[in-house]
């Protein structure tokens, strides 16, 4: 019978061992092939300001748009810069130019589209004037939209609509819903 247990304490030492080796083996497989990533916490940070900055478009190394602005937001979400204290100007390739202002505004970075919208305001290279209460550049037309109590004067002409579409020195205007058209010094 001594044989016995001297055999039943070996066998229990190897199925503890095994038992031992068996846990080590399953806790290294489930470890196998995953790259622990560091646990870090990210802060949302808030967008940045960027104050006092010029964006500008060039076609055929000529300047199409220039804007300079008082504070620049980059919206990632819409893929927007959102201006505020704007002066600008669009050019027209035979030289002559819209110089704008406005409160605030957002620049389209994908079709680089220029939309201000608050108290815009723009004068020709020729003294035109345009008012709305919002004025779009669109790059892709190269024309300037004006929505909303729209006026534009040229020379002794005063035009009045919701909505004009228009090249930069205003020389040729589509007026659209409530357009009219004054000609003479007594215009107002």
């Amino acid at each position: 019978m001594g044989y016995i247990r001297e055999n039943r304490k070996t066998i229990g030492m190897i199925a503890a061992g095994i038992c031992i080796m068996g846990g080590i083996i399953f806790w290294l497989m489930q470890e196998k092939g995953i790259i622990h990533k560091p646990h870090t916490q990210v802060q949302e940070v808030a967008p940045h300001e960027i104050l006092n900055s010029t964006i500008a478009e060039t076609k055929n190394g000529k300047k199409v748009w220039e804007l300079t602005a008082d504070s620049m937001i980059y919206d990632k979400e819409r893929d927007v810069d959102v201006v505020k204290g704007i002066k600008g100007t669009f050019y027209q390739e035979d030289g002559t130019s819209m110089t704008v202002t406005a409160d605030e505004g957002e620049v389209f970075l994908k079709n680089k589209m220029v939309v201000l919208t608050k108290n815009p305001k723009g004068v020709t290279s020729d003294n035109a004037t345009l008012n709305a209460e919002k004025v779009t550049w669109d790059n892709e037309k190269q024309h300037v939209i004006a929505d909303g109590k729209v006026v534009i004067t040229k020379d002794d002409v005063i035009a009045k609509a919701e909505k004009a579409t228009m090249d930069v020195a205003i020389n040729k205007a589509k007026l659209e819903k409530k357009a009219m058209v004054q000609k003479g010094e007594k215009n107002q």
